[in-house]
């Protein structure tokens, strides 16, 4: 078996995971990981499967892209062999999470982002949720995995610092505390 990652972005609507997950299981493959959002209108999945071994990559495409247009879903496509090893399982790591609320302007990502890349810190998953308690408010959740020999008082300041220039409030808290604080459990 061949493990393959295959992303899907498009005009949301119902009845696309039913297509996608059809279609896998037409060409015999089995489904490991899967995350789906709808962005705005735009649909965004990403799926994990098992392939057999003789699957072509653009044989299983042509396949996708032919049952998503038949059941009229405006729906791209992107197959690559998955990733092996996850960034956070090679490196020792721990979970924190980083918040910064405040007024949305243009490069608050890239402002945040650039702190953590200079750390060699992974971003592991992005929220963000505009328009509550304002048209301009914008509060945005960083779930990052930190190195262990990372300095995490020179951390803390320079997220503090960009937040400070970008006029946010910035949180900074391990996983565990964050998610005792706001009783956040697995399901």
């Amino acid at each position: 078996m061949q493990k393959l990652s295959i992303s899907f972005l498009g005009k949301d609507g119902p009845g696309i995971v039913a297509t996608v997950s059809q279609g896998l299981s037409d060409n015999n493959c089995n489904i490991l990981q899967v995350t789906q959002t709808i962005l705005g209108a735009e649909f965004a999945a990403i799926f994990i499967v098992d392939a057999p071994d003789e699957l072509t990559i653009d044989f299983l495409q042509d396949k996708l892209e032919q049952a998503l247009g038949r059941d009229q879903h405006d729906i791209s496509v992107l197959i690559r062999q998955a990733s092996h090893g996850a960034w956070s399982k090679q490196v020792a790591c721990q979970p924190y999470v980083v918040t910064t609320d405040g007024t949305d302007q243009p490069g608050l990502i890239s402002t945040m982002a650039r702190v953590f890349a200079r750390h060699n810190i992974n971003i592991e998953n992005l929220k963000a949720v505009l328009g509550h308690g304002g048209e301009d408010h914008a509060l945005f959740v960083f779930e990052i995995e930190v190195p262990e020999n990372e300095d995490i008082g020179r951390l803390n300041r320079e997220i503090h610092s960009a937040g400070r220039s970008l006029k946010l409030n910035v949180s900074m808290q391990h996983r565990d505390i964050f998610e005792a604080m706001h009783r956040i459990t697995d399901f």
